[in-house]
């Protein structure tokens, strides 16, 4: 199913709205979830460097904090990831699209800044 899209073997349509679009909404979301309760667990510490050099210390480790932390690291290189995989796969799909260049130039530009807004949203 990836296969097709990397290799630019889908529509346009279903390369934006179907692997984009509804790919970087569910892995900022969950991104965003994890931090959410990660901050929770360390007691809404602003920074995460600061919550990971407190976890990493085995005299202090709390477990579901260390756990969060590590689930929301994982997390958000999945999201970094998976915006490489929609700017590869928008590029190939945008190579082959032959309707209107102007269209899927709007729709790469347009991934561009969902890419953006989910690192920025997801970022802790």
């Amino acid at each position: 199913m990836f296969g097709r899209f990397i290799y630019g073997q889908c529509s346009l349509a279903e390369a934006f709205w179907k692997f984009s679009f509804l790919g970087l909404v569910t892995a900022g979301f969950i991104a965003r979830l994890l931090m959410i309760f990660l901050k929770q667990s360390a007691g809404y510490e602003t920074q995460y460097l600061r919550v990971l050099i407190n976890n990493i210390s085995f005299l202090s480790m709390n477990p579901t904090t260390f756990a969060l932390l590590c689930f929301y690291t994982a997390s958000f290189l999945a999201v970094i990831a998976y915006a490489v995989v929609c700017i590869i796969g928008m590029w190939n799909t945008y190579k082959e699209y032959e309707k209107s260049k102007v269209l899927a130039i709007i729709c790469m530009l347009l991934v561009w800044i969902m890419i953006y807004a989910t690192v920025k949203f997801s970022i802790y």
